[in-house]
């Protein structure tokens, strides 16, 4: 898995990957009491959530101060490869942007220490 030039692990969970419907819908009560209900296609928008562990999907401090260098870009597009998919899709980085926790801690953490991470990413 890929974030531009950033590999990441491929063991990190996509968190919301089926909790996105794809669909806009929108109800509405007009004054006679019929209801009127507006549907379409949503073609961007969908949250990707990308979420290591206790015991799966470290990433080094040095990828994650990558990773951190890039969430602080206002609205910075990048491209996200994920596993087993060919065709990378356009990201940006949305809500809490990054969140990374040492797996041990050091007082001075070194470029090889690990962190878990969560990652939330929205597709364009």
């Amino acid at each position: 898995m890929t974030l531009d030039d950033i590999t990441l692990p491929d063991d990190l969970l996509w968190l919301d990957r089926y909790k996105w419907s794809g669909v806009a819908q929108q109800e509405d009560v007009m004054a006679d009491g019929s209801l009127v209900i507006q549907a379409d296609t949503q073609k961007t928008g969908r949250p990707i959530t990308l979420q290591g562990g206790d015991n799966f999907g470290w990433l080094s401090k040095a990828a994650i101060d990558a990773v951190r260098a890039k969430a602080v870009q206002a609205g910075l597009q990048m491209s996200l490869t994920l596993p087993g998919e060919t065709t990378p899709r356009n990201v940006v980085f949305t809500g809490d942007r990054l969140i990374a926790e040492p797996v041990v801690d050091y007082a001075t953490p070194d470029d090889g220490d690990y962190y878990t991470c969560t990652l939330y990413l929205m597709e364009l």
